[in-house]
């Protein structure tokens, strides 16, 4: 069994909230999307990557291991930024969005990202970040909606039983490091309450931006 939680805060930057989050436990879907602030239409390019990015093609990136993998997941990807692109406003810096998914199917988990948007894997009580953020300077380097080629980060994991995906927007990253990060997500108590505590800590903490975050537990006797 697949278990998951959400939470999600509206930042100090603007009234609306420019994240946006797919939790489907059941097909092993998950997703988060940061509209870039800075950048016009980032809530609406946010729901459009939700609305674009269907579970079939989830399905058919995730369908084979290693770098058939890759090659699927990143045409789905090139796929969907030309699509964004495609229906953005005219005009240089229309928009853009950070994401980071992961499909777990077979034992596995796929994690492909752009941008800053980030995944961890927890086990053990150790936490490691599976994801490197595509920025330089400040700037984003990579992210959907971007001109030219795009080239997702990706890669696949082996899952355990009792292990702790998290996901998560920049709002987090950019106020809890890693290691407070990982106390948090590996603390005694369920996910709604892990979820809990790193959103009220990255408050705390001075985040202005939208804070989201995605935990999923592989429960005991899992197999995948």
């Amino acid at each position: 069994m697949i278990r998951c939680a959400t939470r999600t805060r509206t930042g100090r930057l603007h009234d609306e909230n420019q994240d946006r989050l797919v939790a489907h436990p059941d097909s092993g879907t998950f997703l988060v999307v940061d509209g870039m602030g800075g950048l016009a239409d980032a809530a609406a390019t946010a729901q459009a990557v939700v609305d674009l990015l269907p579970r079939g093609a989830c399905a058919r990136a995730a369908a084979s291991d290693g770098p058939d993998a890759t090659r699927r997941v990143t045409e789905v990807l090139a796929e969907l930024n030309e699509r964004v692109r495609a229906g953005a406003r005219t005009g240089p810096g229309t928009t853009g969005a950070a994401i980071a998914l992961v499909l777990v199917r077979g034992g596995r988990a796929l994690v492909a990202h752009l941008g800053d948007s980030r995944v961890y894997l927890a086990r053990d009580g150790r936490v490691r970040r599976l994801t490197e953020d595509h920025a330089s300077d400040g700037h984003l380097t990579r992210f959907v909606g971007m001109p030219g080629a795009v080239v997702p980060g990706v890669s696949v994991h082996e899952l355990a039983a009792g292990d702790r995906v998290l996901l998560c927007t920049d709002g987090l990253t950019n106020s809890v490091d890693d290691h407070a990060l990982g106390v948090l997500l590996t603390s005694a108590g369920g996910l709604e309450s892990a979820c809990a505590r790193l959103v009220d800590a990255a408050a705390r903490g001075g985040a202005v931006d939208d804070i989201s975050v995605i935990a999923v537990e592989i429960g005991a006797g899992w197999s995948g």
